[in-house]
């Protein structure tokens, strides 16, 4: 079998493994909200976390969509009680948009899930083997955001 078939097999095989991860921490924090979201939900809650009070503006910027779309997501988040705005006081057109406790919490419950696969997937290397797939996985993720 040719490395990229091979690679396809083995990345079908490590995403059932990380979403039955995923799955327990559903169960043990009984928070079903987390994987009631949509994928795009999900990045919406990230880079709200990650950018630290972005306007719409911004996320428009981010996501390379329409207004209307970013308000629509955002507003559902808002709904879910998972985001909250506040008015800019540099400019009151503006809002800024930040993870209520509830999203925090979703994001935490969901980063533990991945640290959990991660220890998972490692566990039957020794340190120099981690240390190389580590290497190997940086060097990946490097090429693909170029």
């Amino acid at each position: 079998m040719e490395a990229e078939a091979l690679i396809v097999k083995y990345i079908d095989t490590l995403s059932g493994s990380m979403r039955q991860s995923m799955r327990k921490y559903k169960e043990e924090a009984d928070s079903g909200e987390l994987f009631n979201l949509t994928i795009t939900q999900l990045h919406y809650l990230h880079a709200i976390n990650e950018m630290d009070g972005p306007t719409f503006s911004q996320l428009v910027e981010k996501f390379n969509v329409q207004k209307s779309t970013v308000t629509d997501i955002v507003n559902r988040l808002i709904k879910r009680n998972m985001v909250y705005k506040k008015q800019s006081e540099e400019d009151l057109r503006a809002f800024h948009l930040y993870l209520s406790e509830k999203g925090k919490e979703l994001l935490a419950i969901e980063n533990r899930g991945y640290y959990h696969f991660a220890q998972k997937m490692t566990m039957c290397l020794d340190k120099e083997e981690k240390t190389q797939f580590t290497e190997l996985l940086q060097k990946i993720v490097s090429q693909i955001e170029e």
